[in-house]
């Protein structure tokens, strides 16, 4: 009987402690954390996004206030955990946060909050013990985690317009993922998105069209999942480029985020699913 009385006070303080873990992730999540401050952006810092994110710089102004806000919220509030000898971990920081701000700057809800809790950052390649296999980025939808190599980080941002930029891709499967779960005028129209690029994906004509030109890379051809996200980095990284030869597929992703990468403003709003 006392055996069972100890097991049931354990049960009881584990049941608790649990509820008490995800009251508190849920209160910063959702910005009410009083014991979080939220720390503007230094000169040097926005110097530093001005050097990484060319977009950064063309702003105009209010946007740009805008951004910085969702920069500060989203590095304060996500939370980063550094493996190993990670060097600069509050630049990385200040990047990664950035860059998911930067992809999401036209649509309302930016948090991710039922996509992402935690961003895990290794020096450089690591074992993944979800794949059981050497990675250097991925994002997992289970643990809503997003995991990156320090190293492959900083050489997607070494060359701005290569198409190859880990943080943008593993924060475009977060986002997707994002969307397909919620109920928003936004997440519906990012669906209907989704919908269009699976159809231009399994068209015979159009793949041919991708394989012809080499502008985006291989790995996009994986599946759907990653062509979406091999497609966002593009959009991001060579807007001009993307609209003249695929204009039909950057219109939808376009609309998908709302904004347009080439004149730095909201994409226009329509009554209509596309």
């Amino acid at each position: 009987m006392l055996t069972a009385d100890i097991f049931g006070i354990l049960a009881i303080v584990y049941i608790l402690g649990h509820v008490l873990y995800m009251l508190y992730c849920a209160i910063g999540l959702y910005h009410l954390n009083p014991f979080i401050k939220l720390k503007p952006l230094s000169t040097s810092e926005r110097l530093l996004l001005t050097e990484n994110f060319p977009i950064y710089g063309k702003l105009a102004q209010e946007l740009r206030a805008k951004c910085e806000q969702r920069i500060v919220w989203f590095r304060s509030r996500k939370k980063f955990v550094f493996y190993g000898n990670v060097t600069d971990k509050e630049e990385l920081r200040l990047i990664l946060s950035a860059a998911a701000v930067l992809m999401t700057l036209g649509l309302k809800d930016y948090k991710m909050t039922r996509s992402l809790l935690r961003i895990l950052v290794y020096p450089s390649q690591y074992y993944s013990r979800i794949k059981r296999r050497h990675h250097l980025g991925e994002y997992s939808p289970h643990f809503k985690t997003v995991i990156f190599s320090a190293e492959k980080i900083r050489e997607g941002f070494a060359i701005p317009d290569d198409n190859i930029n880990l943080a943008i891709h593993e924060f475009a499967h977060a986002l997707s993922f994002e969307m397909i779960k919620k109920s928003s005028w936004e997440a519906r129209k990012f669906r209907v998105g989704l919908k269009k690029i699976k159809e231009l994906f399994l068209d015979a004509s159009f793949v041919e069209q991708l394989s012809s030109s080499q502008y985006f890379r291989e790995y996009g051809m994986t599946n759907l999942q990653e062509f979406f996200s091999v497609t966002v980095e593009n959009f991001v990284e060579t807007p001009t480029v993307f609209s003249k030869d695929f204009p039909q597929l950057y219109d939808i992703i376009q609309r998908m985020l709302n904004f347009d990468f080439q004149s730095s403003t909201f994409s226009a709003s329509s009554k209509n699913l596309f």
